[in-house]
């Protein structure tokens, strides 16, 4: 799917706030409400906006504290990421290169039952070990496509004389 500089600007703004209305966005955009809307449905049929959902503040929500942890294993991370799905705190889990085969996301509601999570994935038959980062404070965090704001730019093919 091609991508223009509308497209990557009607994505931030509805990674900023997925709620405003398709007049602002036009406004923002330069474009009517009716094209805004259909740019956002050619979106989402090319998967470039795969879901629509509401950011929660976890501390709010009782799960204070966030962590990674490195899990090492002897079994491929396909073999039991099924069984990491089925555990709440568990927010992402990626398939890693390095000492790890797999880094997971977690947040809990305190540093016990972190300590009780480390101890229910070291059960999982297969994990060798892990290690865990408390997060202290997160300096920022952003969606990943507002970083890149601007498409890559395409090149003309070369036409005739000037």
């Amino acid at each position: 799917m091609d991508l223009d500089r509308t497209d990557f600007a009607l994505v931030a703004a509805l990674q900023q706030d997925a709620s405003r209305r398709l007049e602002d966005l036009g406004r923002e955009v330069g474009m009517a409400p009716s094209s805004v809307h259909d740019r956002i449905r050619r979106l989402e049929e090319g998967g470039v906006i795969e879901r629509w959902t509401v950011e929660c503040d976890a501390a709010a929500l009782g799960l204070g504290v966030l962590a990674f942890i490195g899990v090492r294993s002897t079994r491929p991370c396909s073999e039991f990421v099924h069984l990491l799905e089925a555990i709440p705190a568990v927010e992402e889990c990626h398939s890693v290169a390095g000492t790890f085969g797999m880094l997971l996301k977690v947040r809990v509601a305190s540093p016990p039952a972190l300590l009780a999570l480390t101890e229910r994935l070291r059960q999982i038959p297969g994990v060798e070990g892990t290690e865990t980062t408390i997060v202290l404070a997160t300096q920022f965090d952003r969606p990943f496509r507002a970083a890149h704001p601007e498409p890559p730019r395409k090149r003309r093919a070369s036409g005739g004389a000037k």
